[in-house]
């Protein structure tokens, strides 16, 4: 009957290593599963509708999300990435994947807040036209990033996007 995760939950649980958020959940608030160092895969149930943006900062293991298909807010893709359902806003990136680059999907046109935030494998990033806002600290402490273009239809960067890239 748990509907809702609630603030600091599970902040810096370090044996956490695998969380599976019953469909009876319709919330999942702020860094309810932050700084979970163990954390390795989140399955996501149908219900939840509301996951702040902090709810998994900093799992700097994470390398899977996979999201019920029936959830009528989020979805998955191929490499475990969390989008919204229609993947126009790309809101996770498995920050613990090995993976030094990837394609972001010709669908999104927004690329969230801390997106890509603290993922140290990563060195190229390829934006597809289309997307038109790029927010704050979306790829803040890519140590690691040396390669990003940003097309023409950006028309709202936030601020540190490219905080500590020092690679860049």
């Amino acid at each position: 009957g748990v509907t809702s995760i609630g603030w600091y939950a599970f902040c810096s649980c370090e044996s956490l290593a695998l969380i599976t958020i019953p469909d009876s959940v319709t919330s999942i608030y702020r860094y309810a599963f932050s700084d979970c160092s163990s954390l390795t895969h989140v399955t996501i149930g149908k219900g939840v509708m509301t996951l702040d943006k902090y709810s998994f900062e900093r799992c700097l293991n994470l390398t899977s999300i996979t999201v019920d298909a029936n959830n009528k807010y989020y979805s998955n893709d191929e490499y475990g990435v969390l989008f919204n359902k229609d993947k126009t806003t790309l809101i996770k990136y498995t920050i613990g994947s090995s993976r030094t680059s990837y394609t972001i999907p010709d669908s999104v046109e927004s690329i969230a807040f801390r997106a890509f935030a603290y993922c140290e494998a990563i060195k190229s990033v390829t934006i597809p036209y289309g997307v038109q806002t790029i927010n704050d600290g979306a790829f803040g402490y890519c140590a690691n990033l040396i390669s990003i273009e940003i097309p023409e239809s950006v028309t709202e960067l936030g601020i540190q996007v490219f905080w500590y890239c020092e690679s860049l």
